[in-house]
């Protein structure tokens, strides 16, 4: 009867590492064991010296009884550093001849370019990337404008659920953060006016730059640049996975078009909210105008709402709330493009959202600085 535990029978079972020997001395040595990729290392060191020492030296591989292209490899550099192989067995002199046969050339060596020619390359390929972006982006737009007027014209191919739950995630969740940052941003224009205009004795006209800069540029600029760090991504992010799961090809299999069930409801639903968002974020700020007001200027919320009429009119709000559904369509265009050109990876769509975010947040301000200059053009 077998008393051995079992434990020590399956350590007792367990193949051991392969190893290399190497014995002789002088000029004569032998390598027995295995010679692979995993024992190279060893041989290696132990032959690296000897093989140097002068040209009559021979080595005695017939007790190698495995043999990997690592070791031929290996061997074949001894021969022709002057080693004589003796012993060669005949399973082994194939691949050797196969090996030391090969016409092992080192690689060319590369050619560097100079700096000078590394920045006009990087300029020229800047310059087409650019070139082939905006492309890419004008045509999505069309795309996107076509689905979504087909989509207003044919109210059956809306999708009321998908557009109220966008609704809900970019827009009402969107409210504390949206108006933390309002009333902020107030703060900060507020102390930065009395601060400058003091010395002046123009403190007064604190409250009409904080109403003005809320109302025209920082409330719908600040609510964008949120929204599109907010928003767009999701929407990068969450159609992203979908490539990555192959959901979209499933779309195309069942012969639905991922514009109409992706990217239709996203730019409506963005475009009803950032209005919305725009306008929250104007009687924040116009609130927290009003605290600086109280703080700094001794000037009561009475006070404040009563001079508001004679500094802002309805000019004022509808510059800043004409700007936010183009800031949201151009948003989440380009949020559901960037998704939409996820390859099948996590560090694609990682990658992919970043570009998202940043494409967006310059979109924003390249189209409020031409928004700024047409606004000026027409006196408004």
């Amino acid at each position: 009867m077998n008393n051995v535990p079992a434990n020590k029978q399956q350590v007792s079972a367990a193949p051991s590492p392969p190893t290399v020997v190497v014995s002789g001395d002088g000029d004569r040595l032998a390598l027995a064991g295995a010679l692979e990729i995993v024992t190279l290392l060893e041989a290696r060191n132990f032959l690296k010296k000897w093989s140097r020492k002068g040209p009559s030296h021979v080595l005695d591989i017939s007790g190698i009884d495995s043999l990997d292209t690592p070791g031929a490899l290996f061997l074949c550099g001894l021969r022709d550093k002057g080693v004589e192989l003796t012993g060669i067995r005949a399973e082994h002199l194939a691949l050797l001849d196969l090996i030391c046969g090969l016409d092992l050339k080192p690689l060319p060596k590369v050619e560097s370019v100079p700096q000078w020619r590394q920045i006009i390359i990087q300029l020229g390929k800047g310059a087409h990337d650019a070139r082939h972006e905006a492309l890419d982006v004008i045509t999505f737009v069309g795309r996107a404008a076509s689905w979504t007027l087909n989509a207003l014209m044919h109210p059956h191919c809306l999708r009321p659920a998908a557009i109220s739950r966008h609704v809900t995630e970019t827009g009402i969740h969107a409210l504390p953060i949206i108006g933390l940052m309002a009333i902020m941003i107030a703060v900060v224009i507020g102390y930065q006016g009395v601060a400058q205009l003091r010395p002046y004795g123009g403190e007064d006209l604190t409250i009409d730059l904080v109403a003005v800069s809320v109302l025209r540029e920082m409330g719908v600029l600040i609510t964008a640049i949120m929204v599109a760090g907010r928003s767009g991504s999701a929407f990068t992010a969450e159609i992203g996975v979908m490539q990555t799961r192959e959901e979209v090809d499933a779309l195309k299999v069942m012969g639905i078009e991922p514009m109409q069930v992706l990217v239709v409801p996203r730019v409506i639903a963005l475009v009803i909210t950032l209005p919305l968002l725009t306008f929250f974020a104007d009687i924040l700020g116009l609130i927290g105008g009003a605290a600086i007001a109280q703080f700094l200027l001794d000037v009561s919320p009475t006070q404040y709402l009563t001079r508001l009429p004679h500094v802002v009119d309805g000019s004022d709000l509808f510059v800043g709330l004409v700007k936010a559904p183009i800031f949201a369509f151009f948003i989440a265009i380009v949020g559901c493009m960037h998704g939409l050109r996820v390859s099948g990876s996590a560090e694609s769509v990682g990658r992919e959202t970043t570009r998202a975010v940043v494409k967006s947040i310059f979109l924003v301000l390249a189209l409020d600085a031409l928004f700024s200059i047409l606004f000026e053009l027409l006196g408004i």
